[in-house]
């Protein structure tokens, strides 16, 4: 299993030197087994192109996760930063491919494409990216989307540093995309008991699958609950946990850990909350039924670092490294 972190997770707006936060927060994941960090765009977030700049100056192997939406840059002018990062560091980094997530910021840029056409222009937009590091020959491409007539902006990637291609979403339409286009899928976790009819026509296909999720552990179950409550909104769980009780959506142990949270003030994704042991043997699943790739949403310090690695190493789920401090 491929472990990654949102490294803003890390930042705050009035933090004095974010830079060397940046630097500190890779060299630490990477020192713990994390292959990557997630860097997210958004009107108010740094420039994820510039912060993956960061990061490959502070790491050796680390793995920048660049937010990638086709209302921000054309994909030649991708495809040319990508090829420039791989020449510069000799070093890959990986894309997330998002079709336009905020509608705020979409309606800011005149971003008129219908939400239901969304991934189609992705999916356009990943073939050409795709077809400019492959050659440095001219590209013709006529889509619904996107027209180029002997493009050329030798942008070529050798095939060991070409970028892994990562999709969030939960719809039939991002499935179809995903299918289609990327190396790994990324969804919020389900349940265990859920998770094979969550990814339905990806799951067991040439995609490799993605879990994105919290974990909030100590080493009680009391402890880690009495944390939990002061993270995330316990009404918004309680309601959506009581809804999933009526509908038998849970096993009796995912009564107990599993915690369907899609936004707090300091999560994104469900969270897992327990002793370390509980939350290790539950985690211990998702890479039984398959899951290769895990964002863990829920690393804002070097404490949570460590929480988080209890319940990996009792999993048995990450590559024998020693922890750093």
């Amino acid at each position: 299993m491929k472990f990654y972190a949102d490294l803003p997770m890390w930042l705050h707006h009035n933090d004095q030197n974010q830079l060397q936060i940046i630097h500190e927060a890779a060299s630490l994941l990477e020192a713990n087994g994390f292959t990557g960090s997630l860097l997210f765009y958004q009107h108010t977030t740094l420039d994820p192109w510039i912060v993956a700049t960061s990061t490959l100056q502070a790491t050796k192997e680390h793995l920048p996760i660049i937010a990638l939406q086709p209302n921000t840059i054309p994909p030649f002018t991708a495809a040319k930063m990508i090829h420039s990062l791989v020449h510069l560091f000799g070093r890959k980094v990986a894309l997330n491919m998002i079709p336009g997530q905020s509608p705020s910021e979409l309606r800011q840029v005149h971003d008129t494409v219908p939400a239901e056409e969304r991934f189609d222009r992705l999916v356009e937009y990943i073939e050409i990216l795709r077809a400019l590091l492959d050659s440095n020959e001219p590209l013709t491409y006529e889509g619904k989307y996107f027209t180029y007539h002997d493009l050329q902006v030798f942008a070529k990637v050798e095939e060991d540093l070409k970028p892994i291609i990562f999709m969030p979403g939960a719809s039939t339409l991002f499935q179809k995309a995903a299918h289609q286009s990327v190396d790994v899928a990324i969804q919020l976790a389900s349940p265990v008991s859920q998770l094979v009819k969550s990814f339905d026509i990806l799951y067991d296909s040439h995609v490799e699958l993605c879990c994105r999720l919290g974990i909030i552990a100590r080493p009680t179950s009391q402890e880690a609950l009495e944390i939990a409550k002061e993270e995330v909104p316990m009404r918004f769980m309680q309601i959506v946990k009581k809804q999933g009780r009526m509908a038998g959506f849970y096993t009796e142990e995912e009564e107990r850990i599993y915690f369907p949270v899609e936004q707090g003030k300091a999560f994104r994704g469900p969270l897992l909350v327990g002793s370390y042991d509980e939350v290790a043997s539950y985690f211990r699943q998702y890479k039984e039924l398959g899951i290769k790739h895990v964002i863990l949403s829920c690393i804002r310090s070097q404490e949570d670092l460590h929480h988080v690695r209890q319940v990996l190493d009792r999993a048995g789920v990450m590559d024998a490294v020693q922890p750093v401090s």
